[in-house]
């Protein structure tokens, strides 16, 4: 009997820590296709400070980008199809939170996102947990609930412990040519990435056993349908350790909605731009 994963015939078991994630280190990514097949996505983004982005979106040991306007992007999303690094799939949901920011001469973008699952059962998407820690992004769990409340109008609300915390309405407009796709995806090529920071504590948590600036390449990422959208609002609610209501929402705009690709690329081909103090 093996306790390890095997790829050739299917995912196998994998104990230890590892076992959420479904494989060890170097047996990962090893499917045909794309680790996620197709993404829906519904965005809009607002105008704040940039004081109130660097405190509540943009991990410590990364800068919110001043030479930029300070804009969060907000997107909620579906996975459906994620098939991670082991291949199973893995369906979830999220409300993430994206800004512009600079790192020496890299200028990406930085945030972290709420996850649910989709079908009502949390333990289908428990790996997101640790794999934030791996890739260098919060995940925090939350009930996140997508309701249409007009004929193409939907509201988006994450919950935790009782409160609301996001509440998110945009609509649905038409579908936008193949011109706009390439242009859309040209703009993305373009771009440096998401840079994240991996921070792993030591043993005793007295200190850091890794601490590190990543980036994951932009190319992994294809839109392939796209639909302009308006009407866009957001509201923040407040706990202590999601002060949300901190993050002054002084103007809403660019709202669409999209479907996105993305290869595995997005993940075997992400790098360490930086190590970071330990101390």
């Amino acid at each position: 009997m093996t306790t390890e994963n095997t790829i050739d015939g299917g995912p196998g078991y994998t104990g230890g820590i590892l076992n959420m994630t479904g494989v060890r280190p170097g047996q990962a990514l090893r499917y045909d296709g794309p680790a996620m097949p197709r993404q829906v996505y519904f965005t809009l983004t607002f105008t704040s400070t940039h004081d109130a982005i660097e405190k509540l979106i943009v991990p410590p040991g990364l800068s919110v980008d001043r030479d930029l306007p300070p804009e969060v992007q907000v997107l909620y999303f579906t996975n459906a199809g994620n098939r991670a690094y082991d291949g199973r799939v893995t369906p979830y949901q999220a409300c993430m939170f994206m800004a512009r920011v600079r790192h020496g001469d890299v200028r990406a973008r930085a945030g972290w996102e709420y996850v649910d699952s989709i079908h009502g059962d949390k333990t289908e998407m428990d790996m997101l947990g640790p794999w934030g820690v791996y890739f260098g992004m919060l995940k925090k769990m939350a009930d996140i609930r997508f309701v249409p409340v007009g004929v193409n109008e939907f509201e988006v609300s994450v919950v935790r412990r009782g409160v609301r915390l996001v509440t998110m309405r945009l609509s649905l407009g038409s579908e936008l040519p193949a011109s706009a796709i390439e242009a859309i995806n040209a703009a993305n090529t373009e771009s440096e990435g998401t840079l994240t920071v991996r921070e792993i504590p030591n043993v005793n948590y007295s200190g850091f056993a890794d601490r590190a600036v990543c980036l994951a390449p932009s190319q992994g990422n294809t839109v392939t349908r796209a639909w302009s959208a308006g009407g866009g609002s957001i509201e923040f609610g407040h706990l202590e350790l999601d002060p949300l209501d901190e993050l002054p929402v002084l103007k809403v705009g660019d709202e669409a909605v999209f479907d996105l690709r993305s290869e595995k690329e997005l993940f075997s081909e992400m790098r360490v731009l930086e190590g970071l103090p330990r101390d």
